[in-house]
């Protein structure tokens, strides 16, 4: 309802930059807030502001900005795809506050070792103050940000060629992100011509490529072609290119969109389905991310520790069986292990010794371990599996033997997911959850092959932090 209050500004900024701009504005607004209450604090308490005074409340001003980036990251707050729904932004910073309250309330009064007294009560009043005015500019900032960048005009206009199967697929999660807009397809096709495929018309073939990139002021050309592109089309390609029109292929979009690589879609370029370039820091790489393994492994196994007793004594009561369950599954390099969970099914749920999919609702799935799979406490036993090397905090789930000799038959590329170790969780545990079926499979294999070749320590602790949104939230499978 603002756009009509907007000058016809162009502004393309590319994903990167839009949430390099978004963790800066936080980062000073955060910062801004905490710091600006602390001194308000002062000045209302007759006292004199200083960094030494700083210095002294430093344990909460670091634990409250450090708990407000958290939050935010945790919350999807620097998804590009909800940083532009208001209602949803205003909604997560407002419970984040709450959040931040709560956590303070908890350990600052019921921790409390001496009396309150009026003097300590002043003390909390500066971080109850700094909860309040971070939590509204946070709220402005996101509102200026969703308002004025989640707008038409300063959306990224593309043409996309060829409006097969392929550029369908494209135009569909086109369709789903605020930051492009899909002006048409070209096609030399004369049969599609006129038509509209995916709500996007199709305005011609490769010849009325200048005269709509001149009308609507293409940013970019999206190549959803899987055949090789003929001299005549890259000249024509490469002339645009020329005059600052960015050229992108489908699968290079198709992850950045989504993150999942296209792998029925790729055609002649399958080398864009794998991991090909060689990390000059592997070895490094390797070390930190089983260092990172045991770290996590350490106090995921004090957790499980903790809660076994109870979580055993809720299996047992409510269904009659063991408490663990076991099932050997492929690791890495096609290496078979046996894997630990608790138990979530009734005792023998696959009676007549087939493998079979989990499916939503099934039957076999207890009450408890509905509760135990919806907060991922029935993995908890795998961290014995990560302790011992046979998987990582962070990958492709663990599969079944039987499960992956079916499905590299139909799906390509399924077992390059096994060059790296299963994870306890993972890229598309967090984005898709079970699956049950062999389009599941097909959508997890996008994911893990993102993973496999995105991957990164700033990668795992993304997923790490996504996955303890997930627990908190109840929004396992």
């Amino acid at each position: 309802m603002f756009a009509y209050l907007l000058p016809e500004v162009k502004l393309p900024l590319e994903f990167s930059e839009r949430k390099l701009l978004l963790s800066i504005g936080d980062i000073i607004l955060i910062a801004s807030g905490i710091v600006g209450s602390f001194w308000y604090w002062t000045y209302l308490s007759h006292r004199n502001f200083s960094w030494e005074l700083v210095g002294q409340h430093s344990l909460w001003i670091i634990a409250m900005g450090i708990g407000w980036i958290v939050w935010m990251f945790v919350n999807d707050l620097y998804d590009l795809q909800i940083a532009v729904k208001l209602r949803r932004t205003l909604q997560r910073i407002v419970w984040g506050g709450a959040t931040v309250s709560m956590i303070y309330s908890i350990y600052y009064f019921v921790t409390a070792s001496a009396p309150l007294s009026e003097e300590s009560l002043s003390l909390r009043f500066a971080p109850v103050l700094a909860i309040v005015a971070t939590s509204l500019l946070l709220s402005i900032w996101r509102s200026m940000y969703a308002i004025f960048l989640g707008v038409a005009h300063a959306s990224q206009r593309a043409i996309v060629i060829g409006a097969g199967v392929t550029g369908a697929i494209l135009a569909e999660a086109l369709e789903q992100h605020p930051y492009y807009k899909a002006i048409g397809f070209i096609d030399d096709n004369p049969q599609l011509h006129g038509k509209v495929c995916q709500n996007i018309p199709v305005l011609g073939d490769r010849h009325n490529l200048l005269q709509e990139i001149d009308r609507y002021g293409v940013d970019e050309i999206i190549l959803a072609i899987s055949r090789p592109i003929d001299e005549d089309l890259l000249q024509i390609l490469a002339n645009f290119h020329e005059r600052g029109i960015t050229i992108t292929p489908m699968p290079v979009l198709y992850e950045k969109l989504t993150g999942k690589v296209a792998v029925e879609h790729i055609g002649s370029q399958w080398y864009s389905a794998l991991p090909l370039n060689k990390n000059p820091f592997d070895t490094f790489n390797r070390i930190g991310k089983r260092c990172l393994d045991l770290i996590c492994g350490i106090i995921i196994g004090s957790i499980f520790a903790a809660v076994f007793p109870f979580v055993a004594i809720a299996i047992k009561l409510n269904s009659p069986g063991a408490v663990f369950y076991k099932q050997e599954r492929v690791g890495q390099y096609g290496a078979k292990f046996t894997v630990y969970k608790f138990r979530s099914m009734v005792q023998n749920a696959e009676r007549n010794g087939k493998a079979q999919w989990a499916v939503k609702g099934d039957a076999r799935i207890t009450a408890v371990g509905n509760f135990i799979r919806k907060t991922r406490l029935d993995e908890l036993p795998q961290v014995l599996n990560v302790l011992r090397g046979e998987m990582s905090m962070v990958g492709p789930r663990p599969e079944r033997y039987q499960f992956i000799k079916e499905l590299q038959q139909q799906i390509p590329f399924y077992r390059t997911r096994l060059a790296v170790k299963p994870g306890l969780t993972g890229w598309a545990q967090i984005n898709y959850g079970y699956g049950s079926t062999t389009k599941d499979a097909l959508i997890k294999l996008q994911y893990d092959l993102y993973y496999l070749k995105h991957w990164s320590p700033w990668l795992d602790l993304k997923i790490l932090l996504r996955t303890f949104s997930v627990v908190l939230k109840m929004q396992g499978q």
